[in-house]
């Protein structure tokens, strides 16, 4: 068998076994390029090349700057604005998801972007009482054209702008995709709210997240940290400045709840100093008192200052569960202590709905509320022989916008898109630095940083790398390239941007648009060279086809990511898909070759 036929049996084999959809995805793209090392079409160098090359290191470096925008809470200010925006409107939630993901996938990629609203979206669905399926597939069609505006908007962007360099007569700009992709999504928009009420079938969610807009309320009411607390502020003077946090000198009626700094994180050891707020619980005779002795202002507690005090950028807390066996059962604790670790405040200690007062000692099924920083509530989180009731991770992001380190990773992204904007650094270089400069600045942890990653798509992107190879080193890819050319014959070349069109969706069906990308890159700058017409305006056709993955769930990451919460079927993507891809046809043949001339 000829080194062609047997590489086209092995693609053959690579899509069935994507379609099959049994295996993996990371398995199958690892067997295809040991396949090629198998069949002695490819060393074991080229084999395994892909790994290294810059594309995959800039993909799995964006997985990173998003994971640093969500711990810095910059999503969270978005969902916010967004809320702001749609004031429980369904219609202004459909238009502004869309638009909110389209915008965010240069900053962070397509299955960033939607990775990063999904949640948003999802509580405000709950919020208005509906269903996710009307919202969450008009937002996961809407990235593919956000995906375009930019080259940083999806990996399959800088697979096309690095053929382009290679093979072109110029590299393609940073927002030169955006030359079609406001069109396509201006197109998504009109076709989704004209017809998407129609198309989009109606599913029931399998579950629906916790609203934890009114977490801390919940909070204070449950474990009454409003009701007789009293806070009092250390005035410049006071005689409680400069002495040990312990050594407050409490009457015997009052009891403390914690001390704060300025900024509202619990101060558990030290001196304290002016500002430091002091919360307390007993009567308002005592704490009156109390306060006139040791020079500081004193004030009832809202519900709604307590609540604001509970959580905020600094600090947070955590609700704990004593479960049966626990190695804490029998240990004495009371309000203001502090944990063992010496990072954590105990606030409050309730028993079967009743608070307690004053040191007890822990039984099965009491509730303790702790208060700290968020590291440090992070690194309690995995505590042994407690039950957390609400990660804090989880409320962070949905409560917290715009925290610690919100500045600095806005800084890193402006200039990670700067550098590549501007051909300042290659892709590569800026997004690792970005990445880099993230986990320097602690912004994330290295093992956050490493769940963040999608590995599936950075294996499937190094794994493809010897199978495009294998297309132009066999021959393969100038043969498919002869026919599409004999096909067309000396028609108009719109006709090659068709058939490459055509082509590309079909594959997208079963295949998702990475992989796509990676098999008809050198197909496609063949029947070029072949037809005689600059790749560019092939390519970029090519990026608009890849694009349009509207009609299975596993042709984008995307699509993969709403079916579940949704509780899409695998046919409910094609009603809505079908127009939508007719659109993305029009622009790749119709448009594309007016910006990029033949």
């Amino acid at each position: 068998m000829s080194d062609v036929n047997l590489l086209l049996l092995i693609v053959l084999g690579t899509i069935a076994l994507f379609v099959w959809n049994r295996l993996p995805l990371v398995v199958v793209a690892m067997g295809s390029a040991l396949a090629l090392y198998a069949t002695g079409l490819q060393s074991l160098d080229q084999v395994f090349r892909g790994f290294g090359d810059p594309v995959v290191m800039f993909v799995a470096s964006l997985f990173i700057v998003t994971a640093g925008l969500e711990a810095a809470g910059v999503t969270a200010w978005i969902g916010q604005q967004f809320e702001r925006l749609v004031a429980g409107n369904p219609d202004k939630l459909l238009m502004v998801g869309m638009l909110a993901v389209a915008a965010l996938c240069p900053l962070i990629n397509a299955s960033g972007a939607v990775g990063a609203l999904l949640p948003v979206v999802m509580l405000m669905v709950v919020r208005l009482g509906a269903q996710p399926a009307r919202f969450l597939l008009p937002m996961a069609f809407a990235s593919g054209a956000g995906a375009h505006l930019a080259l940083t908007g999806a990996p399959k962007n800088v697979l096309i702008a690095d053929a382009a360099a290679n093979y072109g007569p110029r590299a393609i700009g940073f927002f030169e995709f955006a030359l079609v992709g406001i069109p396509m999504l201006a197109g998504t928009v009109v076709i989704v709210l004209l017809l998407g009420r129609r198309l989009v079938p109606e599913r029931t969610a399998p579950s629906l997240p916790r609203d934890l807009s009114k977490h801390a309320r919940t909070l204070v009411e449950q474990y009454r940290l409003a009701q007789d607390v009293f806070a009092l502020v250390l005035a410049a003077g006071s005689p409680l400045i400069g002495k040990p946090v312990r050594d407050l000198g409490l009457p015997p009626d009052l009891s403390l709840i914690i001390v704060s700094d300025p900024e509202g994180v619990p101060r558990l050891e030290g001196v304290m100093g002016a500002g430091d707020r002091i919360l307390l619980r007993g009567p308002p005779t005592t704490a009156a008192d109390f306060a006139r002795a040791t020079g500081t202002r004193i004030r009832t507690v809202s519900d709604e200052e307590a609540a604001g005090k509970l959580i905020n950028r600094a600090a947070g807390v955590a609700e704990v569960v004593i479960p049966q066996r626990s190695p804490l059962i029998g240990t004495r604790v009371f309000p203001g202590m502090v944990t063992r670790g010496g990072d954590l405040a105990v606030m409050a200690v309730q028993r079967r709905g009743d608070p307690l007062v004053g040191e007890v000692a822990l039984e099965a099924g009491d509730h303790v509320l702790t208060q700290g920083s968020w590291s440090a509530l992070l690194r309690n989180e995995a505590r042994a022989g407690v039950l957390l009731v609400d990660r804090p991770d989880t409320v962070r992001r949905q409560l917290v916008p715009l925290g610690t380190g919100a500045r600095a990773v806005l800084a890193i992204v402006l200039a990670m898109v700067t550098a590549i904007a501007t051909g300042l650094l290659a892709p590569a270089v800026a997004t690792v630095l970005a990445a880099g400069a993230i986990l320097v600045l602690g912004l994330v942890t290295v093992e956050d940083a490493f769940r963040a990653i999608n590995w599936t798509t950075v294996i499937l992107i190094a794994a493809m790398f010897p199978l495009s190879t294998a297309l132009v080193d066999t021959g393969a890819a100038q043969m498919v390239a002869d026919r599409v050319v004999a096909v067309t014959g000396d028609g108009e070349p719109r006709l090659l941007l068709a058939i490459i069109f055509v082509l590309a969706v079909a594959m997208g069906i079963v295949v998702s648009n990475t992989a796509t990308t990676m098999i008809l890159l050198p197909i496609t700058v063949m029947s070029a060279a072949a037809y005689g017409i600059s790749p560019l305006p092939a390519l970029m056709a090519l990026s608009v086809a890849t694009s349009a993955s509207f009609l299975t769930p596993v042709s984008t990451t995307a699509n993969t990511m709403v079916m579940g919460p949704a509780g899409f079927r695998f046919a409910d993507y094609w009603p809505l898909g079908l127009p939508l891809t007719v659109w993305y046809f029009v622009v790749a043949v119709g448009l594309v070759p007016m910006i990029w001339r033949f």
